[in-house]
Protein backbone atom coordinates (compact mmCIF):
# COMPACT_ATOMS: atom_id res chain seq x y z
CA UNK A 1 0.00 0.00 0.00
CA UNK A 2 1.61 3.25 -1.12
CA UNK A 3 1.72 6.10 1.41
CA UNK A 4 -0.13 9.30 0.59
CA UNK A 5 1.91 12.42 -0.12
CA UNK A 6 3.68 13.35 3.12
CA UNK A 7 2.95 16.62 4.89
CA UNK A 8 6.52 17.72 4.20
CA UNK A 9 6.21 16.98 0.48
CA UNK A 10 2.83 18.70 0.43
CA UNK A 11 4.39 21.77 2.05
CA UNK A 12 7.05 21.87 -0.67
CA UNK A 13 4.33 21.54 -3.28
CA UNK A 14 2.63 24.53 -1.65
CA UNK A 15 5.87 26.48 -2.07
CA UNK A 16 5.72 25.75 -5.77
CA UNK A 17 9.10 23.98 -5.62
CA UNK A 18 9.87 20.52 -6.98
CA UNK A 19 9.82 17.82 -4.33
CA UNK A 20 13.29 17.25 -2.91
CA UNK A 21 14.67 13.74 -3.11
CA UNK A 22 17.08 12.07 -0.74
CA UNK A 23 17.67 8.48 0.14
CA UNK A 24 15.98 7.76 3.45
CA UNK A 25 18.21 7.06 6.39
CA UNK A 26 18.87 3.34 6.57
CA UNK A 27 17.79 1.18 9.49
CA UNK A 28 21.49 0.64 10.24
CA UNK A 29 21.94 4.42 10.44
CA UNK A 30 19.16 4.65 13.00
CA UNK A 31 20.42 1.73 15.08
CA UNK A 32 24.03 2.92 15.13
CA UNK A 33 25.17 4.27 18.49
CA UNK A 34 27.41 6.98 17.03
CA UNK A 35 27.01 9.65 14.38
CA UNK A 36 29.90 11.77 13.16
CA UNK A 37 27.65 14.77 12.63
CA UNK A 38 26.74 17.04 9.77
CA UNK A 39 23.47 17.98 8.10
CA UNK A 40 21.88 15.87 5.40
CA UNK A 41 18.90 16.86 3.23
CA UNK A 42 15.76 17.23 5.30
CA UNK A 43 13.96 15.02 2.79
CA UNK A 44 15.88 12.02 4.20
CA UNK A 45 13.77 12.36 7.36
CA UNK A 46 10.49 11.98 5.45
CA UNK A 47 8.75 9.17 3.58
CA UNK A 48 9.67 9.06 -0.09
CA UNK A 49 7.85 7.65 -3.10
CA UNK A 50 8.69 4.07 -2.13
CA UNK A 51 7.22 4.36 1.36
CA UNK A 52 4.28 2.24 2.46
CA UNK A 53 1.94 2.35 5.41
CA UNK A 54 3.43 1.65 8.83
CA UNK A 55 3.23 -1.98 9.99
CA UNK A 56 1.71 -0.93 13.32
CA UNK A 57 0.60 2.22 15.12
CA UNK A 58 2.81 3.84 17.74
CA UNK A 59 1.44 4.42 21.25
CA UNK A 60 3.89 5.03 24.03
CA UNK A 61 6.53 7.32 25.44
CA UNK A 62 9.92 7.88 23.88
CA UNK A 63 12.49 8.41 26.63
CA UNK A 64 15.48 10.34 25.32
CA UNK A 65 18.84 10.61 27.03
CA UNK A 66 20.91 13.78 27.24
CA UNK A 67 23.53 13.74 24.49
CA UNK A 68 26.21 15.95 22.99
CA UNK A 69 25.13 17.61 19.75
CA UNK A 70 27.49 18.14 16.84
CA UNK A 71 27.16 21.84 16.09
CA UNK A 72 28.22 24.06 13.23
CA UNK A 73 30.06 26.20 13.99
CA UNK A 74 31.59 24.13 16.77
CA UNK A 75 30.54 25.81 19.99
CA UNK A 76 31.09 25.44 23.68
CA UNK A 77 28.78 28.20 24.83
CA UNK A 78 27.10 28.12 28.22
CA UNK A 79 24.06 30.09 29.34
CA UNK A 80 22.80 30.43 32.91
CA UNK A 81 25.42 27.87 33.87
CA UNK A 82 23.97 25.24 31.52
CA UNK A 83 25.47 23.59 28.45
CA UNK A 84 23.88 24.80 25.19
CA UNK A 85 25.43 21.99 23.13
CA UNK A 86 23.56 19.16 24.87
CA UNK A 87 20.30 17.75 23.55
CA UNK A 88 17.96 17.59 26.58
CA UNK A 89 16.80 14.49 28.42
CA UNK A 90 13.02 14.37 27.90
CA UNK A 91 10.13 11.95 27.69
CA UNK A 92 7.68 12.44 24.81
CA UNK A 93 4.34 10.62 24.74
CA UNK A 94 2.96 9.88 21.25
CA UNK A 95 -0.01 8.20 19.65
CA UNK A 96 -0.96 7.78 16.01
CA UNK A 97 -3.99 8.88 14.05
CA UNK A 98 -3.97 7.15 10.67
CA UNK A 99 -0.48 7.94 9.33
CA UNK A 100 0.20 10.89 11.62
CA UNK A 101 2.45 10.66 14.68
CA UNK A 102 0.86 12.92 17.30
CA UNK A 103 2.41 14.14 20.57
CA UNK A 104 0.10 13.92 23.56
CA UNK A 105 1.16 17.47 24.44
CA UNK A 106 2.36 20.36 22.27
CA UNK A 107 3.22 22.45 25.33
CA UNK A 108 6.80 23.18 26.33
CA UNK A 109 8.41 20.06 27.81
CA UNK A 110 10.65 21.48 30.50
CA UNK A 111 14.05 19.96 31.08
CA UNK A 112 17.01 22.35 31.09
CA UNK A 113 15.06 25.23 32.58
CA UNK A 114 14.15 23.16 35.64
CA UNK A 115 17.68 21.79 36.07
CA UNK A 116 16.92 18.30 34.82
CA UNK A 117 20.44 17.43 33.68
CA UNK A 118 23.14 19.71 32.32
CA UNK A 119 21.45 20.85 29.08
CA UNK A 120 20.15 24.40 28.69
CA UNK A 121 17.24 23.32 26.51
CA UNK A 122 13.56 22.53 26.82
CA UNK A 123 11.59 21.02 23.91
CA UNK A 124 8.41 21.52 21.90
CA UNK A 125 7.18 18.69 19.66
CA UNK A 126 4.71 18.86 16.78
CA UNK A 127 2.85 16.15 14.83
CA UNK A 128 4.78 14.15 12.24
CA UNK A 129 4.31 10.89 10.30
CA UNK A 130 4.65 7.10 10.49
CA UNK A 131 5.39 4.82 7.52
CA UNK A 132 7.48 1.81 6.49
CA UNK A 133 10.40 1.34 4.11
CA UNK A 134 10.63 -1.77 1.87
CA UNK A 135 14.13 -2.64 3.15
CA UNK A 136 13.23 -2.49 6.85
CA UNK A 137 11.39 -5.79 7.23
CA UNK A 138 8.90 -5.57 10.11
CA UNK A 139 10.21 -2.23 11.36
CA UNK A 140 8.19 0.95 10.95
CA UNK A 141 9.45 4.52 10.75
CA UNK A 142 8.37 7.67 12.59
CA UNK A 143 9.45 11.28 12.21
CA UNK A 144 8.40 14.61 13.70
CA UNK A 145 9.35 18.29 13.77
CA UNK A 146 10.51 19.83 17.03
CA UNK A 147 12.08 22.96 18.46
CA UNK A 148 14.66 23.53 21.16
CA UNK A 149 13.53 26.37 23.43
CA UNK A 150 14.19 27.68 26.93
CA UNK A 151 11.39 28.73 29.27
CA UNK A 152 13.04 32.06 30.08
CA UNK A 153 13.55 33.08 26.45
CA UNK A 154 11.64 33.48 23.21
CA UNK A 155 13.42 31.93 20.23
CA UNK A 156 13.09 28.52 18.61
CA UNK A 157 15.79 26.29 17.13
CA UNK A 158 13.74 24.23 14.70
CA UNK A 159 14.59 20.71 13.64
CA UNK A 160 13.38 17.33 12.53
CA UNK A 161 13.89 13.89 14.10
CA UNK A 162 13.26 10.27 13.11
CA UNK A 163 13.40 6.79 14.63
CA UNK A 164 12.35 3.23 13.81
CA UNK A 165 10.17 0.97 15.95
CA UNK A 166 8.96 -2.64 16.04
CA UNK A 167 6.84 -4.05 18.85
CA UNK A 168 8.49 -3.04 22.12
CA UNK A 169 11.78 -2.13 20.42
CA UNK A 170 12.89 1.28 19.24
CA UNK A 171 16.01 2.55 17.50
CA UNK A 172 18.03 5.58 18.47
CA UNK A 173 16.64 8.97 17.52
CA UNK A 174 18.43 10.77 14.70
CA UNK A 175 17.91 14.55 14.62
CA UNK A 176 19.10 17.75 13.04
CA UNK A 177 18.47 21.41 13.84
CA UNK A 178 18.31 23.45 10.66
CA UNK A 179 16.60 26.79 11.34
CA UNK A 180 16.09 29.29 14.16
CA UNK A 181 14.70 32.68 15.10
CA UNK A 182 16.87 35.37 16.70
CA UNK A 183 18.64 34.38 19.93
CA UNK A 184 19.39 36.40 23.06
CA UNK A 185 21.27 34.54 25.83
CA UNK A 186 22.61 31.98 23.34
CA UNK A 187 24.35 34.40 21.03
CA UNK A 188 25.62 31.92 18.44
CA UNK A 189 23.63 31.08 15.34
CA UNK A 190 24.10 27.36 14.82
CA UNK A 191 22.90 24.18 13.21
CA UNK A 192 23.26 20.82 14.94
CA UNK A 193 22.85 17.09 14.45
CA UNK A 194 23.22 13.92 16.42
CA UNK A 195 21.95 10.56 17.59
CA UNK A 196 20.09 10.24 20.89
CA UNK A 197 19.83 6.96 22.83
CA UNK A 198 16.12 6.19 23.15
CA UNK A 199 13.95 3.81 25.11
CA UNK A 200 10.30 2.97 24.56
CA UNK A 201 7.88 2.90 27.45
CA UNK A 202 4.66 1.25 26.33
CA UNK A 203 1.64 1.79 28.52
CA UNK A 204 -2.10 2.15 27.89
CA UNK A 205 -3.22 5.68 27.10
CA UNK A 206 -6.64 5.99 28.79
CA UNK A 207 -7.50 9.22 26.98
CA UNK A 208 -6.57 7.84 23.54
CA UNK A 209 -10.05 8.07 22.05
CA UNK A 210 -10.51 11.65 23.23
CA UNK A 211 -7.08 12.70 22.01
CA UNK A 212 -7.72 11.09 18.63
CA UNK A 213 -11.05 12.91 18.26
CA UNK A 214 -9.44 16.20 19.21
CA UNK A 215 -6.63 15.72 16.71
CA UNK A 216 -9.03 14.79 13.94
CA UNK A 217 -10.96 17.97 14.69
CA UNK A 218 -7.72 19.93 14.42
CA UNK A 219 -7.05 18.36 11.02
CA UNK A 220 -10.57 19.14 9.84
CA UNK A 221 -10.05 22.80 10.77
CA UNK A 222 -6.47 23.15 9.55
CA UNK A 223 -5.69 26.23 7.51
CA UNK A 224 -4.98 25.50 3.85
CA UNK A 225 -1.62 26.85 2.70
CA UNK A 226 -1.29 27.78 -0.94
CA UNK A 227 1.85 28.31 -2.99
CA UNK A 228 3.35 31.66 -3.97
CA UNK A 229 3.24 30.40 -7.55
CA UNK A 230 -0.55 30.11 -7.25
CA UNK A 231 -0.76 33.72 -6.15
CA UNK A 232 1.54 34.77 -8.98
CA UNK A 233 -0.65 32.96 -11.50
CA UNK A 234 -3.70 34.65 -9.99
CA UNK A 235 -2.46 38.26 -9.85
CA UNK A 236 0.63 38.34 -12.07
CA UNK A 237 4.07 37.50 -10.74
CA UNK A 238 5.40 40.98 -11.54
CA UNK A 239 2.98 42.52 -9.04
CA UNK A 240 4.60 40.50 -6.22
CA UNK A 241 8.13 41.74 -6.89
CA UNK A 242 10.04 42.98 -3.86
CA UNK A 243 7.71 41.44 -1.28
CA UNK A 244 10.28 40.76 1.46
CA UNK A 245 13.50 42.24 0.12
CA UNK A 246 14.34 44.53 3.03
CA UNK A 247 15.42 41.47 5.01
CA UNK A 248 18.59 39.71 3.91
CA UNK A 249 17.94 36.22 2.46
CA UNK A 250 20.23 34.75 5.13
CA UNK A 251 17.97 36.27 7.82
CA UNK A 252 14.66 35.01 6.43
CA UNK A 253 12.75 32.17 8.09
CA UNK A 254 9.44 32.32 6.24
CA UNK A 255 7.16 34.79 4.51
CA UNK A 256 3.67 34.84 3.06
CA UNK A 257 0.56 36.86 2.36
CA UNK A 258 -3.04 36.33 3.47
CA UNK A 259 -5.03 37.74 0.54
CA UNK A 260 -8.77 37.56 -0.12
CA UNK A 261 -9.32 34.61 2.18
CA UNK A 262 -6.34 32.45 1.24
CA UNK A 263 -2.84 32.31 2.68
CA UNK A 264 0.06 32.05 0.21
CA UNK A 265 3.44 30.89 1.51
CA UNK A 266 6.44 32.37 -0.29
CA UNK A 267 9.25 30.60 1.52
CA UNK A 268 10.03 28.33 4.46
CA UNK A 269 13.72 27.58 4.06
CA UNK A 270 16.37 26.03 6.26
CA UNK A 271 20.03 25.09 6.14
CA UNK A 272 19.16 21.62 4.78
CA UNK A 273 16.38 22.41 2.30
CA UNK A 274 12.78 23.43 2.84
CA UNK A 275 11.71 23.00 6.45
CA UNK A 276 9.66 19.79 6.78
CA UNK A 277 6.15 20.19 8.14
CA UNK A 278 6.46 23.97 7.96
CA UNK A 279 2.71 24.27 8.45
CA UNK A 280 3.00 22.40 11.78
CA UNK A 281 6.24 23.92 13.05
CA UNK A 282 6.18 26.42 15.91
CA UNK A 283 8.25 29.56 15.86
CA UNK A 284 9.53 31.90 18.56
CA UNK A 285 8.20 35.31 17.49
CA UNK A 286 9.53 37.28 20.47
CA UNK A 287 7.68 40.58 21.04
CA UNK A 288 4.96 39.89 18.48
CA UNK A 289 3.66 38.02 21.56
CA UNK A 290 2.72 41.40 23.07
CA UNK A 291 -0.06 41.85 20.51
CA UNK A 292 -0.84 38.16 19.95
CA UNK A 293 -1.45 37.52 23.66
CA UNK A 294 -1.37 40.65 25.87
CA UNK A 295 -3.39 42.97 23.65
CA UNK A 296 -5.72 40.11 22.72
CA UNK A 297 -6.32 39.25 26.39
CA UNK A 298 -7.03 42.89 27.27
CA UNK A 299 -9.49 43.22 24.40
CA UNK A 300 -11.21 40.02 25.51
CA UNK A 301 -11.53 41.38 29.06
CA UNK A 302 -12.99 44.60 27.66
CA UNK A 303 -15.55 42.61 25.67
CA UNK A 304 -16.48 40.51 28.73
CA UNK A 305 -16.53 43.18 31.41
CA UNK A 306 -16.74 46.50 29.57
CA UNK A 307 -14.24 49.13 28.38
CA UNK A 308 -13.69 50.39 31.93
CA UNK A 309 -11.10 47.59 32.17
CA UNK A 310 -8.67 49.85 30.30
CA UNK A 311 -8.73 52.22 33.29
CA UNK A 312 -8.11 49.56 35.93
CA UNK A 313 -5.03 50.43 37.99
CA UNK A 314 -2.29 47.84 38.11
CA UNK A 315 -1.55 48.50 41.79
CA UNK A 316 -5.18 47.67 42.65
CA UNK A 317 -4.51 44.11 41.49
CA UNK A 318 -0.77 43.63 42.05
CA UNK A 319 -0.37 44.24 45.75
CA UNK A 320 3.42 44.26 45.48
CA UNK A 321 3.28 47.49 43.42
CA UNK A 322 1.42 49.51 46.04
CA UNK A 323 4.57 50.35 47.98
CA UNK A 324 6.03 52.05 44.88
CA UNK A 325 4.51 55.53 44.25
CA UNK A 326 5.46 55.44 40.56
CA UNK A 327 3.03 52.52 40.03
CA UNK A 328 0.02 53.75 41.97
CA UNK A 329 -1.71 55.52 39.05
CA UNK A 330 -0.54 53.27 36.19
CA UNK A 331 -3.52 51.82 34.33
CA UNK A 332 -3.88 48.75 32.14
CA UNK A 333 -4.20 51.27 29.31
CA UNK A 334 -0.80 52.77 30.06
CA UNK A 335 0.96 49.40 30.21
CA UNK A 336 -0.42 48.16 26.87
CA UNK A 337 0.77 51.46 25.34
CA UNK A 338 4.28 51.22 26.88
CA UNK A 339 3.46 54.50 28.62
CA UNK A 340 3.72 53.59 32.30
CA UNK A 341 6.02 56.52 33.10
CA UNK A 342 8.27 53.99 34.88
CA UNK A 343 11.68 52.93 33.67
CA UNK A 344 15.23 54.02 33.10
CA UNK A 345 16.98 55.86 30.32
CA UNK A 346 17.03 59.59 29.78
CA UNK A 347 14.37 62.21 30.46
CA UNK A 348 14.48 63.49 26.88
CA UNK A 349 11.15 62.97 25.20
CA UNK A 350 10.78 65.51 22.39
CA UNK A 351 11.64 64.01 20.00
CA UNK A 352 11.13 60.68 21.69
CA UNK A 353 13.19 57.51 21.32
CA UNK A 354 10.93 54.66 22.42
CA UNK A 355 13.93 52.36 22.98
CA UNK A 356 15.71 54.81 25.31
CA UNK A 357 16.59 52.77 28.42
CA UNK A 358 15.25 49.47 27.06
CA UNK A 359 18.09 46.94 27.44
CA UNK A 360 19.80 48.70 30.37
CA UNK A 361 22.14 47.30 33.07
CA UNK A 362 19.14 46.16 35.14
CA UNK A 363 17.41 44.26 32.33
CA UNK A 364 19.11 40.88 32.60
CA UNK A 365 18.40 40.54 36.33
CA UNK A 366 14.69 40.76 35.52
CA UNK A 367 15.02 38.62 32.38
CA UNK A 368 16.61 35.64 34.13
CA UNK A 369 14.48 35.88 37.30
CA UNK A 370 12.62 32.58 37.37
CA UNK A 371 9.47 32.95 39.46
CA UNK A 372 6.55 35.35 39.18
CA UNK A 373 7.42 36.96 42.51
CA UNK A 374 11.11 37.30 41.58
CA UNK A 375 10.27 38.97 38.27
CA UNK A 376 7.84 41.37 39.96
CA UNK A 377 10.42 42.24 42.60
CA UNK A 378 13.15 42.78 39.99
CA UNK A 379 11.05 45.13 37.87
CA UNK A 380 9.78 47.13 40.86
CA UNK A 381 13.21 47.61 42.39
CA UNK A 382 15.12 48.43 39.20
CA UNK A 383 13.17 51.36 37.74
CA UNK A 384 12.38 54.96 38.66
CA UNK A 385 9.55 57.33 37.90
CA UNK A 386 9.96 59.50 34.82
CA UNK A 387 9.02 63.15 35.33
CA UNK A 388 6.11 63.00 32.92
CA UNK A 389 4.16 60.26 34.76
CA UNK A 390 1.91 57.59 33.21
CA UNK A 391 0.00 57.98 29.95
CA UNK A 392 2.28 60.60 28.36
CA UNK A 393 5.38 59.09 26.71
CA UNK A 394 6.06 55.59 25.34
CA UNK A 395 9.22 53.81 26.47
CA UNK A 396 9.61 50.19 25.39
CA UNK A 397 9.80 47.80 28.37
CA UNK A 398 9.22 44.05 28.39
CA UNK A 399 8.89 44.35 32.16
CA UNK A 400 5.73 46.45 31.88
CA UNK A 401 4.08 43.95 29.54
CA UNK A 402 4.85 41.17 32.00
CA UNK A 403 3.37 43.27 34.82
CA UNK A 404 0.22 43.84 32.74
CA UNK A 405 -0.14 40.08 32.22
CA UNK A 406 0.08 39.51 35.98
CA UNK A 407 -2.42 42.29 36.67
CA UNK A 408 -4.92 40.93 34.13
CA UNK A 409 -4.57 37.44 35.58
CA UNK A 410 -5.31 38.68 39.08
CA UNK A 411 -8.17 40.89 37.83
CA UNK A 412 -9.76 37.84 36.22
CA UNK A 413 -9.29 35.76 39.38
CA UNK A 414 -11.10 38.47 41.35
CA UNK A 415 -13.99 38.25 38.86
CA UNK A 416 -14.22 34.48 38.32
CA UNK A 417 -12.41 32.79 41.19
CA UNK A 418 -8.93 31.53 41.98
CA UNK A 419 -9.10 28.77 39.36
CA UNK A 420 -9.41 31.32 36.54
CA UNK A 421 -6.34 32.40 34.59
CA UNK A 422 -5.72 34.87 31.81
CA UNK A 423 -4.05 32.17 29.66
CA UNK A 424 -6.91 29.71 30.09
CA UNK A 425 -9.28 32.51 29.08
CA UNK A 426 -7.24 33.13 25.92
CA UNK A 427 -7.18 29.44 25.04
CA UNK A 428 -10.85 28.73 25.77
CA UNK A 429 -12.56 31.98 24.77
CA UNK A 430 -10.37 33.34 21.96
CA UNK A 431 -8.07 30.77 20.42
CA UNK A 432 -10.26 27.66 20.40
CA UNK A 433 -13.27 29.37 18.77
CA UNK A 434 -11.06 30.51 15.87
CA UNK A 435 -9.47 27.06 15.43
CA UNK A 436 -6.29 27.26 17.55
CA UNK A 437 -6.29 24.16 19.75
CA UNK A 438 -2.76 24.36 21.18
CA UNK A 439 -1.04 27.50 22.45
CA UNK A 440 2.36 26.71 23.98
CA UNK A 441 3.96 29.60 25.80
CA UNK A 442 6.82 30.14 28.19
CA UNK A 443 5.90 30.72 31.81
CA UNK A 444 7.64 31.59 35.03
CA UNK A 445 9.33 28.69 36.80
CA UNK A 446 7.86 28.12 40.25
CA UNK A 447 9.63 26.12 42.96
CA UNK A 448 6.41 24.33 43.94
CA UNK A 449 5.87 22.99 40.42
CA UNK A 450 2.89 25.26 39.68
CA UNK A 451 2.30 26.03 35.97
CA UNK A 452 3.62 29.59 36.35
CA UNK A 453 2.56 32.94 34.91
CA UNK A 454 2.84 33.28 31.10
CA UNK A 455 5.55 35.80 30.24
CA UNK A 456 3.20 37.68 27.85
CA UNK A 457 5.97 40.07 26.70
CA UNK A 458 7.47 37.26 24.57
CA UNK A 459 7.51 33.47 24.66
CA UNK A 460 4.43 32.48 22.65
CA UNK A 461 5.13 29.79 20.00
CA UNK A 462 2.53 29.99 17.19
CA UNK A 463 2.34 28.11 13.91
CA UNK A 464 1.83 29.92 10.61
CA UNK A 465 -1.85 29.01 10.79
CA UNK A 466 -2.13 30.44 14.30
CA UNK A 467 -0.71 33.76 13.12
CA UNK A 468 -3.12 33.88 10.20
CA UNK A 469 -6.13 33.05 12.37
CA UNK A 470 -5.33 35.72 14.96
CA UNK A 471 -4.68 38.27 12.21
CA UNK A 472 -8.04 37.45 10.61
CA UNK A 473 -9.77 37.92 13.96
CA UNK A 474 -8.32 41.42 14.13
CA UNK A 475 -9.12 42.13 10.48
CA UNK A 476 -12.75 41.23 11.32
CA UNK A 477 -12.66 43.69 14.24
CA UNK A 478 -12.73 40.90 16.82
CA UNK A 479 -15.68 39.01 15.38
CA UNK A 480 -15.65 35.33 14.40
CA UNK A 481 -18.85 34.19 12.74
CA UNK A 482 -21.68 35.41 14.96
CA UNK A 483 -19.44 35.73 18.02
CA UNK A 484 -17.95 39.08 19.01
CA UNK A 485 -14.84 37.84 20.82
CA UNK A 486 -12.78 41.03 21.20
CA UNK A 487 -13.76 44.62 21.93
CA UNK A 488 -14.50 46.02 18.46
CA UNK A 489 -14.25 49.83 18.97
CA UNK A 490 -10.59 49.62 19.93
CA UNK A 491 -9.73 47.40 16.95
CA UNK A 492 -11.65 49.73 14.63
CA UNK A 493 -9.28 52.50 15.71
CA UNK A 494 -6.30 50.30 14.86
CA UNK A 495 -7.55 49.38 11.41
CA UNK A 496 -8.84 52.78 10.29
CA UNK A 497 -6.24 55.27 11.51
CA UNK A 498 -5.76 58.17 9.12
CA UNK A 499 -3.74 60.37 11.47
CA UNK A 500 -1.41 59.87 14.44
CA UNK A 501 -2.71 57.18 16.80
CA UNK A 502 -0.83 56.30 19.96
CA UNK A 503 2.56 57.56 21.07
CA UNK A 504 5.47 58.80 18.90
CA UNK A 505 8.24 56.20 18.77
CA UNK A 506 11.00 58.05 16.98
CA UNK A 507 11.13 55.15 14.48
CA UNK A 508 10.68 56.31 10.89
CA UNK A 509 10.04 54.59 7.59
CA UNK A 510 10.06 56.23 4.17
CA UNK A 511 6.47 57.43 4.74
CA UNK A 512 6.90 58.99 8.18
CA UNK A 513 7.00 58.29 11.90
CA UNK A 514 5.73 55.09 13.50
CA UNK A 515 3.47 55.31 16.57
CA UNK A 516 2.92 52.76 19.35
CA UNK A 517 -0.63 51.87 20.37
CA UNK A 518 -2.13 48.85 22.14
CA UNK A 519 1.03 46.75 21.61
CA UNK A 520 0.96 47.46 17.86
CA UNK A 521 3.39 49.54 15.84
CA UNK A 522 1.34 51.94 13.73
CA UNK A 523 3.24 52.35 10.44
CA UNK A 524 2.70 55.24 8.05
CA UNK A 525 1.94 54.61 4.39
CA UNK A 526 1.17 56.83 1.39
CA UNK A 527 -1.17 55.01 -0.99
CA UNK A 528 -0.31 56.65 -4.28
CA UNK A 529 -1.69 60.16 -4.24
CA UNK A 530 -4.91 59.02 -2.63
CA UNK A 531 -4.36 59.12 1.13
CA UNK A 532 -1.98 58.87 4.08
CA UNK A 533 -2.81 56.06 6.51
CA UNK A 534 -1.41 54.16 9.48
CA UNK A 535 -1.61 50.36 9.58
CA UNK A 536 -0.96 48.15 12.65
CA UNK A 537 1.96 45.70 12.86
CA UNK A 538 2.77 43.03 15.42
CA UNK A 539 6.54 43.13 15.64
CA UNK A 540 9.14 40.90 17.28
CA UNK A 541 12.91 40.84 17.67
CA UNK A 542 14.79 39.72 14.58
CA UNK A 543 12.34 40.88 11.90
CA UNK A 544 9.19 39.00 12.93
CA UNK A 545 6.25 40.94 11.46
CA UNK A 546 2.50 40.44 11.15
CA UNK A 547 1.24 43.47 9.24
CA UNK A 548 -2.51 44.12 9.02
CA UNK A 549 -3.26 46.07 5.85
CA UNK A 550 -6.45 47.82 4.74
CA UNK A 551 -8.85 45.76 2.62
CA UNK A 552 -8.14 42.70 4.78
CA UNK A 553 -4.72 41.57 3.54
CA UNK A 554 -2.09 40.48 6.08
CA UNK A 555 1.63 39.95 5.46
CA UNK A 556 3.62 37.59 7.68
CA UNK A 557 7.38 37.47 7.77
CA UNK A 558 9.54 35.68 10.34
CA UNK A 559 13.24 36.42 10.55
CA UNK A 560 16.42 35.96 12.53
CA UNK A 561 18.21 39.26 12.02
CA UNK A 562 20.88 40.09 14.57
CA UNK A 563 19.30 43.43 15.41
CA UNK A 564 16.00 45.20 14.99
CA UNK A 565 17.44 47.89 12.75
CA UNK A 566 15.25 50.02 10.54
CA UNK A 567 15.39 47.49 7.70
CA UNK A 568 14.60 44.29 9.60
CA UNK A 569 11.58 45.88 11.30
CA UNK A 570 10.28 47.79 8.26
CA UNK A 571 7.20 46.21 6.59
CA UNK A 572 7.01 48.83 3.82
CA UNK A 573 8.12 46.44 1.06
CA UNK A 574 5.27 44.08 1.91
CA UNK A 575 2.83 47.01 2.17
CA UNK A 576 3.78 48.18 -1.33
CA UNK A 577 2.92 44.76 -2.76
CA UNK A 578 -0.39 44.55 -0.87
CA UNK A 579 -1.35 48.05 -2.01
CA UNK A 580 -0.45 47.11 -5.58
CA UNK A 581 -2.81 44.11 -5.40
CA UNK A 582 -5.69 45.94 -3.74
CA UNK A 583 -5.25 49.70 -3.23
CA UNK A 584 -5.51 50.69 0.42
CA UNK A 585 -7.48 53.81 -0.46
CA UNK A 586 -9.78 53.00 -3.42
Amino acid sequence: MALALSAGLAARAALGAPAETAAPLSLDDLRATRYAGGLIPNAAFEPDGNAAAAHQPFVGSLRLSEVQMQTSPVKSERALGKNTTLFPAVEIAFFTADSDLVPVSEDVIRSGSIDRGSSFWDLIVQPGRIWSEPSDGAWSRAAFPFALVNSLEGETHNGVATFAYRGASVSNLRFQIVQQTSPYLVSDYFTASGTVPAALHKAPLPQLQRLTREYQQTLAEQLPIHSWAELGARVGAERLAGFDETLSPSDRVLAGLDYQGAFYLKSCASAAGDLPWCDRARFGVWSATKALTNATALLRLAQKFGPQVFNERIADHVAEARAYPAWREVRFEDAINMATGVGNGSSRWNPNDISDGYIDPTYDAWYVARSESAKIRALLESARAHPWGPGKVARYRDQDMFMLGVAMDRYLKAKEGSAASVWSMLEREVYEPIGIHHAPSNRTIEANGAPGQPLMAYGYYPTIGDLVRIARLYQNEGRHGDNQILYAPRIHELLHARGPLGFPSGVKTRFGETFYYDAFWMNAFQSGGRCQILYPVMEGWGGNLVALFPQGATAIRLGKARSDDSRSSDPTDMALVADRLQPFCP
